[in-house]
């Protein structure tokens, strides 16, 4: 009997040591879930808050305190996204896998007084580029911290970059456009379009043979892509500072005349112009022969591309001067009102969300593949 409780002794203590090697394993450490790996549409505000919500029903997937205002489109390379602050030099890495920041990009130039960055970047096979309130144009190459090169331009950048076969065009606010080498920053021309008004806020818009640019004296103009010498021109009523694009052969573009206009690149004169209550600083978006418009009368607008008749509009809660992005059956856009908005391709208003600050940035809708971007808002700074 002596031996049978030993052994039931035994068997006992071989089962709890067994079950406490087990129940020391069982729980994994305390750690925060990481966020869902899924389609993303970006946007940001002056709340200082950049967001990611979901393209569908628009809740929020995750938020990053920037610590500053932004007004530049947010940049999409790889897995990660580039975010530029509007009052400081400072370019922020995002990695959008782990819904957090990444590296801390410094493009203030030694012996500098910092200016912020307001212009949108833009992005090759080599580096991301960057101009600044002050004037400066850098060039960041991918997985660095540091420009490869810098050059100071006659004036601020508040226009968003373009670029064309090899060469970076920018705009700035002496009212001047210059094109720069993505080799190495030499400046390969420049073209003056006068002192008239206050500078360049439309972003360039390339389409060979032509550049072309709004300007604050009223005219959209049309400089040789490979010299810059203005070959024409187009006089609107006012202060062109919205920004072109390029849709079937028409140059789209808004004016502080408080009209849409759709140019015949042709002719050089429109087919025809819409009118909306207030002035126009968003930029257009085009799909499907719709064009998409943002008022100062804060109303989002979708007009006919073939004879410029309204098809519908819908009426935010403030002014709209962020650029409205189709993609996929979905308009997307953004209001003074401090929400972002979607919209199926009749007008219906499928969700919108409060993010707490006024938008003057534009939507970007990623899917996990690429990035679509709307053409950038012109004047981000007005």
């Amino acid at each position: 009997m002596l031996q049978r409780l030993m052994r039931t002794l035994a068997v006992s203590t071989a089962t709890c040591v067994l079950f406490s090697a087990c129940k020391k394993h069982t729980y994994s450490p305390d750690e925060p879930l990481q966020p869902t790996y899924s389609a993303s549409v970006f946007i940001a505000s002056q709340n200082k808050i950049f967001y990611a919500l979901d393209p569908v029903s628009g809740a929020r997937k995750w938020e990053i305190n920037m610590h500053d205002n932004i007004f530049a489109t947010p940049l999409v390379v790889g897995d990660k996204i580039y975010v530029a602050g509007e009052s400081n030099d400072l370019v922020f890495t995002v990695d959008i896998k782990a819904a957090k920041l990444k590296d801390t990009i410094d493009l203030n130039p030694p012996d500098t007084l910092a200016g912020g960055i307001i212009s949108s970047p833009v992005a090759d096979g080599n580096s991301v580029y960057f101009g600044t309130t002050e004037g400066y144009l850098s060039a960041v190459p991918y997985n660095s911290k540091t420009p490869r090169w810098t050059v100071k331009l006659t004036a601020g950048i508040q226009a968003s970059l373009a670029l064309s076969s090899g060469n970076i065009i920018v705009a700035t606010i002496d009212n001047k456009v210059h094109a720069v080498s993505t080799a190495n920053g030499s400046v390969l021309w420049t073209t003056d379009l006068g002192t008239v008004g206050f500078g360049l806020f439309s972003s360039p818009l390339v389409s060979p043979p032509y550049i072309y640019v709004g300007s604050p004296d009223g005219n959209l103009y049309a400089l040789d892509v490979n010299s810059g010498t203005i070959r024409w021109s187009f006089i609107t009523q006012a202060q062109v500072l919205s920004s072109p694009i390029m849709y079937g052969g028409n140059v789209i573009i808004g004016s502080n005349d408080n009209y849409l206009y759709c140019i015949d690149t042709a002719a050089k004169q429109p087919r025809w112009m819409f009118k909306t209550n207030d002035r126009i600083i968003s930029s257009p978006a085009a799909a499907n022969q719709v064009v998409y418009i943002g008022s100062y009368d804060s109303h989002l607008y979708a007009v006919n591309i073939i004879d410029g008749t309204l098809k519908w509009k819908y009426q935010m809660g403030a002014l709209v001067q962020s650029t409205p992005l189709v993609h996929n059956g979905t308009v997307y856009a953004a209001s003074f009102d401090k929400h972002m908005y979607t919209f199926d391709t009749s007008g219906v208003l499928k969700w919108k969300y409060n993010i707490n600050g006024p938008v003057q940035t534009s939507p970007v809708y990623y899917d996990l593949t690429r990035a679509y971007y709307p053409t950038i808002t012109g004047s981000a700074a007005y």
